[in-house]
C-alpha cells in the first residue's frame, strides 16, 4: 500500500502527494537531497537522502517542520560586500545560523561605517558623536544584534550568551572566543551548516 509524501520548502508544508507525483517532483529536482520531507510512520521530517528506509512505527501528523530546508543566508554571505548584503537582508533573522566570515565582515563593515562618521561628525564641527555617527549606531544596532546571535546559533549556543556583553572585559573576551569558535560541522537545532 502506498503511502502519501509531504515535503517542506522554505519552512512550508505540502502535501498529501501519492508515490508517482512525489517520485515527479523528485525527478524534476523541486524535491532534493536536502528537502525536508515526512510520510506516515515516519518519526520526524527529514531530509529526502535521509528519508529513505526510516519509516518507524510512530507517526506524526504533518506539520511544517521546525527549521527551515536550506541555509538562508546569499550566496556571497562569506564576502566582503556579500556580508554586509546579507546582514541587513536578514536583519530581524534571530532563528538561523551565520559564519565566522558572515560575523567578522559585518562587525568590519560596522567598524568603517563608524570611523566614516565620526570623520564627519567632527568635520562638521559636532564632535566624534554626532549626529551622522548616531544615525549610523542606529541602522546598525539590530542587523548587529541579529548576527551575533546567529553566529552563536552557529557553534550551538543560545543567543542568550550575547547578555555576557555586560560583564565588563570577562564577558567580553568570552564573546570573541566564542566568535572566533568555528562552526558546528552539522546541522544544529538552528539549521543546516552554513555554506562556507
Amino acid at each position: 500500500m502506498s503511502k502519501d509524501w509531504y515535503y517542506a520548502v522554505e519552512g512550508a508544508s505540502t502535501g498529501p502527494i501519492d508515490e508517482a507525483e512525489f517520485e515527479r517532483l523528485v525527478a524534476a529536482g523541486t524535491i532534493r537531497s536536502d528537502t525536508l520531507v515526512w510520510q506516515e510512520g515516519m518519526e520526524d521530517w527529514l531530509p529526502y537522502a535521509r528519508a529513505q528506509g526510516s519509516v518507524g512505527t510512530s507517526a506524526l501528523p504533518p506539520h511544517a517542520p521546525r527549521s527551515d530546508v536550506h541555509d538562508p543566508a546569499r550566496a556571497d554571505a562569506n564576502t566582503f560586500m556579500g556580508a554586509l548584503k546579507d546582514g541587513f537582508a536578514r536583519y530581524v533573522d534571530f532563528k538561523t545560523r551565520s559564519t565566522r566570515s558572515q560575523y567578522w565582515w559585518f562587525t568590519l563593515w560596522s567598524v568603517i561605517f563608524s570611523v566614516i562618521t565620526a570623520i564627519i561628525d567632527v568635520s562638521l564641527g559636532m564632535g566624534d558623536s554626532g549626529p551622522v555617527g548616531l544615525l549610523a549606531s542606529l541602522v546598525f544596532f539590530l542587523p548587529s544584534i541579529a548576527i551575533a546571535i546567529r553566529r552563536l546559533h552557529d557553534i550551538g549556543r543560545t543567543g542568550w550568551w550575547m547578555l555576557l556583553v555586560f560583564i565588563p572585559l570577562i564577558g567580553w573576551i568570552v564573546l570573541i572566543v566564542f566568535y572566533c569558535t568555528k562552526s558546528e560541522a552539522s546541522p544544529n537545532k538552528w539549521g543546516p551548516e552554513p555554506q562556507h
